[in-house]
């Protein structure tokens, strides 16, 4: 038997004996329960209890880690399996208890996940990526210490996914958190010797063009199913209480994004949003570890695993998980095994103390005869930096040491043979770099040009939508920004619309990494207005002479019309009455203002394949309007709209209702005409040649003769084909 005792605790037979084979991969006595209080009373005895949650809120959840933590011992831990994978059920089921090492998920549970948690739980030995990944998969690790270093090692790392048949949408969220673990490990990690955030009131420029000389470690493996990236820093800042309190706040408080310097809680957030695993290993002091993995098969990212695990050292600075060995706790053979450590090693053979004495005293020697050389004082020389442009300051290995304010700095006191990096930045430019190893016998000369920034002009037109120029080049249309134009020097921008007069507008560029904001107001050709088009209440489609404006909706700041020419617009909105504006604009007028209150009703249009008239009965408004009619604005209720021609004669009524809505109606007519020397009789008593009917059975009467003769002909009406009768 083994001696640590976990427990399975969910109502699902199933789900607890997938648990229980976890426990036991992971050298586990597994028991199973299907709740708490199926366990003894008191303090449960057991290392280890996986809780499955099988429904509920965040307020279940958290009721529940909560009874279940408070009878465990001190040094016992909790792992929850959710039903499903929600980041808020997450973070409440940490909040807690401090007992609670990490969350699984009900739908992608598995032996294998289950065991990997439990161990990391239980043994510690936590650090590394080949923890992770399967066995065989091999593990690519990179060392990053600047600002350049991982932009580098970012690119690298996606152009390995690339290879590796990763998908775009997965590379992005893969390049996403890589920046984002690296930056937290370059720029928010560091402490210095008091605890204190090294760059906590650094600016963000400034900031990234430092170099850290602790330098934090990636590693990144893909086995074609799932991606794994981990990062790890040298200074084990980021606690169990900080991440959950940046996770709460981002999907809890009002202002959730936490951008400052110093601050990581977005960049937290964004992996749990963007990663199937999320994993911290965290030795206190010494080191932090992030492990991300992605599940390249699923169709939609979504966080399944999610924990924070300590290294466990004894007192001896020992891995916990180190090499152990069962021993008998009773005499003999009798005793029962449990797991202790050996405490002692069996005594090596003194053949082995003598050679490794001698190996001891030979590297004794080996060391002074290097050290011998350098415990005389180096001899020292100058360098001279020279910088294009002047005024750069100037870094020695990351060390300030002055300006190239008179366009050149000599730096002295430099050791002789010794290779020094020298980088020179200045505001507005890329920061360059040399290497220069400085000479007893001339003072060496460093000549570095550096790179001037772009500069960025925001450029703005009213209105917008403006083309802009420089030359014959055409930058684009307002508003926009640019980052081509020429720092420091004058340009004319050339600003052009349809409608406007064109703009001629001389700018000055900003220097090397400066932007500037250029406003221009366009005058209205002459031959051109515009109106301004609002309703009560907002929202409305525009009809402009009858034709949808498409996107267009109510209020248009300004629309641009001819200037002269007689305009209707036609304002319509669901469940309103459309209604109708006519407007005519003078040369040069701008936002003529056209306004409508749209009450509650619809709309009735009627199209037909016939000319004639259309009546809406009951609204005087459209009455024998000329098909097709269009737009009728009507009250909610029911309708008749009656069609009528005189030839075909034509006199039908069509039932319509309205309910907040546009109703569009096509009438489709078949003729009947009469044969040679007959007439048809309508219902009014008219005589004539054709009459146009509804598809379907209908009955006519025919004169024939002198109009004695009369008979009733029964036709099949056929639309857009016509019959003859009789």
């Amino acid at each position: 038997m083994l001696a640590r005792r976990a427990i399975a605790v969910s109502a699902d037979k199933g789900i607890a004996k997938r648990i229980a084979s976890g426990l036991m991969a992971a050298g586990c006595t597994a028991e199973t329960a299907a709740s708490l209080d199926d366990l003894a009373k008191g303090e449960i005895q057991a290392a280890l209890v996986v809780l499955h949650i099988a429904d509920g809120d965040v307020d279940a959840v958290r009721a529940a880690v909560e009874e279940c933590a408070a009878r465990l011992r001190k040094d016992a831990w909790i792992l929850v399996v959710l039903p499903r994978s929600d980041l808020k059920l997450a973070v409440a089921a940490l909040q807690a208890s401090d007992r609670l090492a990490g969350v699984l998920v009900e739908d992608d549970l598995n032996v294998h996940s289950v065991a990997a948690m439990v161990t990391r739980a239980l043994h510690g030995d936590v650090f590394g990526l080949e923890k992770v990944v399967p066995w065989g998969t091999r593990v690519y690790s990179a060392l990053v210490g600047d600002y350049q270093e991982k932009s580098i090692c970012i690119a690298e790392l996606s152009e390995f996914a690339a290879s590796m048949g990763v998908r775009r949408k997965y590379r992005e969220a893969i390049e996403q958190v890589a920046d984002e673990l690296l930056m937290n490990a370059l720029y928010d990690a560091p402490v210095d010797r008091a605890g204190k955030p090294m760059f906590a009131d650094v600016p963000t420029k400034t900031r990234i063009s430092l170099r850290m000389e602790q330098k934090a470690v990636v590693q990144y493996a893909c086995d074609g199913t799932t991606f794994a990236i981990s990062v790890r820093d040298s200074f084990g800042t980021l606690d169990r209480g900080t991440v959950i309190k940046y996770l709460h706040k981002c999907l809890y408080a009002d202002q959730q994004i936490d951008r400052k310097a110093g601050g990581a809680g977005l960049g937290l957030y964004i992996m749990a949003n963007a990663s199937t695993r999320l994993v911290f290993n965290s030795l206190p002091g010494v080191a932090t570890e992030v492990i991300c993995t992605f599940d390249l098969t699923a169709p939609k990212v979504m966080l399944k695993e999610f924990g924070f695990f300590p290294e466990k050292i004894d007192a001896a600075g020992r891995l916990v998980g180190g090499r152990s060995q069962l021993v008998g706790t009773g005499p003999g053979p009798t005793g029962s095994p449990v797991e202790r450590r050996r405490d002692r090693p069996p005594p090596a053979s003194p053949a082995v103390v003598w050679g490794l004495a001698g190996a001891i005293a030979l590297l004794l020697a080996l060391i002074a005869l290097v050290a011998y050389p350098r415990f005389a004082a180096p001899a020292k020389a100058s360098i001279r930096v020279v910088t294009e442009p002047a005024g750069a300051r100037v870094e020695i290995d990351g060390r300030v040491r002055g300006t190239t304010d008179g366009g050149a700095l000599v730096v002295d006191d430099l050791d002789v043979g010794r290779a020094y990096k020298v980088t020179a930045s200045k505001d507005g430019y890329a920061p360059a770099t040399a290497i220069a190893e400085p000479s007893a016998d001339h003072v060496v000369a460093i000549a570095l040009s550096l790179e001037p920034l772009a500069s960025t002009v925001t450029i703005e037109s009213d209105p917008p939508g403006a083309t802009v120029l420089h030359g014959a080049e055409e930058l684009g249309t307002t508003p926009l920004t640019v980052t081509s134009l020429p720092a420091g020097q004058t340009v004319d921008l050339t600003f052009r619309k349809t409608g406007y007069r064109e703009v001629v507008r001389r700018v000055t560029v900003p220097p090397p990494g400066g932007s500037s904001v250029v406003a221009v107001s366009l005058a209205m050709s002459p031959d051109f207005g515009s109106v301004s088009i609002t309703s009560d209440p907002p929202g409305a489609q525009v009809l402009q002479n009858g034709e949808l404006l498409a996107g267009v909706t109510t209020p248009v700041d300004e629309l641009l019309v001819q200037a002269g020419k007689r305009y209707t617009f036609t304002l319509r909105l669901p469940g309103r009455m459309p209604a109708t504006v006519g407007v005519e604009v003078a040369p040069g007028e701008r936002r003529k203002p056209v306004h409508a209150k749209l009450a509650a009703g619809g709309s009735i249009t009627v199209t037909a394949n016939i000319d004639g008239r259309a009546t809406v009965l009951g609204v005087r408004a459209c009455t024998r309007v000329p098909l097709p009619l269009r737009n009728c604005p009507v009250r909610n209720g029911k309708y008749k709209v009656r069609i009528e021609s005189p030839r075909p004669y034509a006199s039908v009524d069509i039932p319509v209702r309205v309910q907040g809505d546009h109703v569009v109606r096509h009438v489709d007519f078949g003729i009947v005409q009469a044969a040679d020397g007959c007439r048809i009789q309508t219902r009014r008593g008219r005589s004539v040649d054709k009459v146009a009917l509804l598809p379907g059975t209908r009955s006519v009467e025919v004169l024939c003769g002198d109009g004695t003769e009369r008979a009733k002909a029964t036709v099949q009406v056929t639309a857009d084909q016509p019959v003859t009768v009789p």
